[in-house]
């Protein structure tokens, strides 16, 4: 199991245990976290008679376990200290849990040791797909996976609506993805597209990729990045998806995808980034769809 298949663990179930916990040190008797996270109609579904639990919830405990979430010492439940990642009492607890998510599921030791290696997998194919061609966020994609990787396709657990549906939202989430659609009635899946939009996953790698120069080869920036997101181009996980694919595209080592690269070119629209060539100098090809574009610089600018 893994938050792509335990259809039940979207981020704000698992977001909605994590912060029921951080403002306690000594933990949470069970029950008492079943009461806050699960809606009172729900609460006597899933269970023997006068037991107190649903599957909603002990689906979403057992993965917030299998993450290493929270543990349970004394018949309470309270979050790791790994989880708490030092947020103190009475702080905003969303940013220490996405970083505690993003820690977990994007180290691939890590990611295998809490049995969620194949989000990565399934992201990076994701982000080699062209935002240019939204995607529709209610049929799975299991026959296109199919006809690009074979019998590799069963590597990345999407297999049916939920766990397709489930992979979104958390690409959603850590911000890979943006979901549209929907007009006036939030219901209607049928008319809802994805886009591949990793803006702002790349936007909050800035401080770590420029920790020590504030202007860097577009090589550098590429190896920076795929070292926090290992599902951008030169990244291991990155890369353990091209190998799979039947028919790989043999000039893809000089250029980046439609997804990275306008994801690039937002953040340059932005101010966050400046992009520049410089001849002679390795560089790298921005593909647009209608046009291309050689970057050889990437440099960092001042926060919006």
């Amino acid at each position: 199991m893994s938050i792509v298949t335990t259809f039940e663990a979207v981020p704000s179930r698992l977001f909605a245990i994590y912060a029921a916990l951080f403002d306690s040190d000594s933990g949470e008797v069970k029950d008492r976290i079943e009461a806050w996270a699960t809606p009172p109609s729900l609460r006597s579904r899933g269970g023997e008679e006068g037991e107190s639990t649903t599957t909603l919830f002990s689906n979403t405990l057992a993965e917030a376990r299998r993450l290493g979430l929270v543990e349970e010492v004394e018949g309470k439940l309270r979050l790791t200290n790994d989880a708490r990642g030092g947020g103190r009492k009475g702080s905003d607890s969303e940013p220490h849990f996405i970083s505690f998510m993003r820690r977990t599921l994007f180290n691939p030791d890590r990611a295998a040791d809490t049995k969620q290696a194949g989000y990565m997998v399934a992201l990076s194919w994701f982000l080699s797909s062209s935002p240019l061609r939204p995607m529709n966020f209610s049929k799975e994609p299991i026959n296109e996976l199919r006809a690009l990787l074979g019998e590799n396709a069963s590597k990345f657990e999407i297999s049916d609506y939920a766990s397709w549906q489930s992979f979104l939202y958390w690409g959603r989430y850590l911000g890979f993805a943006t979901i549209v659609g929907g007009g006036n009635n939030p219901d209607d899946v049928t008319s809802r597209r994805v886009i591949p939009d990793p803006v702002k996953a790349i936007e909050s790698a800035l401080p770590a990729i420029y920790s020590d120069v504030d202007d860097l080869p577009v090589e550098q920036f590429l190896t920076r990045l795929s070292a926090i997101y290992p599902v951008f181009e030169t990244g291991s996980v990155r890369q353990d998806f091209e190998a799979m694919r039947l028919n790989p595209d043999p000039d893809d080592d000089k250029r980046l995808s439609i997804t990275t690269s306008m994801a690039l070119q937002r953040l340059a629209d932005r101010q966050r980034l400046s992009m520049s060539g410089v001849a002679d100098a390795a560089s790298r090809i921005l593909d647009f769809g209608s046009r291309q574009e050689r970057v050889s610089r990437i440099a960092l600018k001042a926060a919006a």
